[in-house]
């Protein structure tokens, strides 16, 4: 496995160069695929959340939050609990000094001050690969509760996740593949649940999708992109996914990988325990 990278580009280089990465979905880490296959740049412009639509965080549910390190957005998040966020292992590599992160909460727009809070301490799971994004998940304690205006929050899922469910995707992930940052506002999109065997094949050049995964989108339309990383995909009030990566965003090919909250739950739930004592 190559070390992740940050590279300027959004979910893939432009087709002349000569290596093209798939990319997890935070501001510009990358996995290296000279050894997972030749990939194929999406063509024209990709609306981010792509396909989506402007929202508020209250319209939403109050519970999305973004997560900065060293003053910079790094990440989506879920807030669970008063003083518990739930959000993807990736976020944090490269970025291992636990005082640098802070949690806001209440937002609509990036420029937002919102309910700010440190964080305390941060577990991610021991089965976390960088190399295949297996168990891409992270808990997080705030120094102190997130309450306020427009904070709400989310239950863990416990609805089976069948191809063709439709969930929503929320973030300020890029409006263009190509771009070199998050947006503004806030967006959100519904997105079906893809066939797992589907989408294990169309990735099996490329990376092997773990039992801790699930894929959603809607093939060239409709999908989360970079600066989505770690928000949630909802059901119905409940967190049934955490954006994770892709191959592009929105790719006719390639769906969006999630991690399975379903699958995860006994992780997050002794994670909860520990940091609650």
């Amino acid at each position: 496995m190559y070390p992740m990278q940050r590279m300027l580009a959004c979910c893939l280089l432009a087709a002349t160069l000569s290596r093209i990465d798939v990319f997890a979905r935070d501001i510009g880490e990358t996995i290296d695929l000279e050894r997972l296959g030749k990939l194929v740049l999406p063509s024209g412009l990709q609306t981010r959340v792509v396909g989506g639509h402007v929202t508020t965080n209250e319209k939403l549910g109050g519970y999305l939050i973004a997560l900065r390190y060293q003053k910079e957005f790094i990440c989506g998040g879920t807030l669970l609990q008063d003083l518990i966020v739930l959000t993807a292992a990736h976020c944090f590599i490269g970025r291992p000094k636990t005082g640098e992160w802070v949690a806001s909460g209440g937002i609509s727009k990036l420029n937002e001050k919102g309910i700010q809070r440190q964080v305390r301490t941060i577990i991610k799971s021991a089965q976390f690969r960088e190399s295949d994004m297996n168990m891409d998940v992270a808990i997080l304690r705030l120094k102190s509760p997130m309450k306020g205006k427009n904070i709400g929050r989310l239950s863990l899922c416990s609805t089976p996740l069948k191809p063709g469910l439709q969930l929503v995707v929320s973030g300020w992930g890029m409006t263009d593949a190509r771009g070199v940052g998050p947006e503004t506002l806030l967006r959100s999109v519904t997105v079906p649940v893809v066939d797992k065997n589907k989408c294990r094949a169309a990735y099996r050049q490329s990376v092997n999708l773990t039992n801790s995964m699930f894929c959603a989108s809607l093939s060239g339309k409709k999908d989360a992109c970079t600066y989505d990383s770690g928000g949630p995909l909802v059901y119905k009030n409940q967190v049934c996914g955490i954006v994770s990566f892709g191959i592009g965003c929105a790719s006719r090919r390639y769906s969006g990988v999630y991690t399975d909250v379903n699958y995860i739950k006994p992780f997050i739930e002794k994670s909860i325990k520990a940091l609650k004592r």
